[in-house]
């Protein structure tokens, strides 16, 4: 990946750089970086117009520099077919930070690590059988926007292999990626000539080997569109969100709950299943997905209006015991006939909560702001062409 030609101040929070645990899932911010690379491949229109709007000064810069169609581009990328969402996979995750960590602190961009390995020995090293791989790597990326954008401009990449390794024109869906993990790491300073940062992403595609329809995931994020973007921001997802996926025909409920990122995944077999998000037993919305083959995508809103509806279920109550028999007695005379009594029926309706609607509903605030005035573009600057390397998908 060439070194973009300009620097801005970083502006990237809560970007932390650790391993994975196994079961903790995605930060927010790789978490967001999964959210764009499937919005990619999942609507390459809507990718095609993100990569238009609000670039800053360096990007610009870069593609003047470069002499990057910029029409050219977007329409390549609009003109994409589609393909199924990648889930996130902590094997990958793995070998994705330590790329990265190991370019961070030796210095360097490269898809060699410093020990002389390549992207598929550190897939195998992580204990990823893949059968197709990719890697992306960017060393100079000011935060996750700008590392996306250079990865689909793919500017001074002759054969735009960082476009490729994410849209994969030409494969089907079938045998497309299923799986990807993202290594992000913030050096901690402003970079300055001949040093790398301030922010190092490296993003692992794989696919498994022997891969089957039982390993298609149902994917997604739950979160609260608090900035009105009507798209997933880091630090609006909602961790602990229960996500039940029912198949309509055997009846069989498969849980799973969202991480700190508000992501989420849960491997089905092909079927027809209804999905629902609920917090604390109130239901947030329910909806029906066909599962096949292929990985399915499924986001839940929290700032739209919720469901609502109570999902508790009541115990049933235990049966009386029977009463002790009594021992015969001389008949007495026969007790007086009570007079009947009414019995005042309880109210048996199920109320979905005591708060109204606007309990259950975060009114995010539409947020209009004058699109701020075009950047210059420095068309004499002339930086020197860094590095920028590709790996192409390999398959055996």
């Amino acid at each position: 990946m060439a070194r973009p030609t300009s620097r801005r101040s970083l502006r990237f929070d809560n970007l932390e750089d650790r391993q994975l645990l196994s079961s903790g899932g995605p930060t927010s911010q790789q978490q967001y970086m999964l959210q764009l690379i499937n919005m990619a491949r999942t609507t390459p229109q809507v990718a095609a117009q993100w990569i238009g709007k609000n670039l800053p000064a360096e990007v610009k810069n870069t593609l003047e520099h470069y002499k990057v169609d910029v029409e050219a581009v977007k329409r390549t990328i609009a003109n994409s077919t589609p393909l199924p969402p990648v889930a996130w996979n902590e094997e990958l995750a793995g070998a994705a930070q330590k790329h990265s960590r190991d370019m961070a602190d030796n210095q360097f961009q490269s898809h060699t690590g410093s020990d002389g390995s390549s992207p598929e020995d550190r897939i195998k090293d992580a204990g990823y059988k893949a059968d197709s791989s990719a890697e992306n790597a960017f060393a100079y990326a000011n935060s996750v926007d700008n590392a996306m954008q250079a990865f689909l401009y793919d500017w001074g990449v002759a054969d735009a292999g960082h476009r490729r390794n994410l849209l994969q024109p030409g494969v089907d869906a079938a045998k497309s990626f299923s799986d990807v993990g993202v290594g992000i790491v913030k050096t901690g300073e402003r970079p300055v000539k001949g040093r790398i940062g301030p922010v190092v992403i490296t993003q692992k595609f794989a696919r498994e080997a022997n891969d089957s329809a039982s390993s298609a995931k149902l994917v997604g994020v739950v979160y609260s569109d608090d900035d009105g973007s009507k798209f997933y921001t880091p630090g609006e997802g909602d961790g602990g969100v229960q996500i039940d996926a029912t198949d309509l025909e055997t009846g069989r409920t498969q849980s799973t709950r969202t991480w700190n990122s508000g992501g989420y995944e849960l491997a089905l077999a092909p079927g027809r299943y209804r999905v629902a998000a609920s917090r604390n037993n109130i239901l947030i919305k329910e909806t029906t997905i066909n599962m096949g083959t292929v990985n399915v995508a499924q986001d839940f809103v929290l700032s739209e209006p919720w469901d609502g509806r109570n999902l508790a279920s009541a115990a049933p109550a235990a049966p009386a015991a029977p009463a002790a028999p009594e021992k015969p007695s001389a008949p007495e005379k026969p007790a007086p006939k009570p007079e009947p009594v009414r019995i005042k029926a309880a109210d048996t309706t199920v109320k979905a909560t005591d708060k109204t609607e606007a309990d259950w509903k975060k009114v995010s605030a539409a947020v209009s702001a004058t699109a701020a005035k075009a950047p210059r573009i420095n068309a004499n600057y002339r930086p020197p062409m860094a590095d920028w390397t590709t790996w192409k998908a390999n398959s055996r």
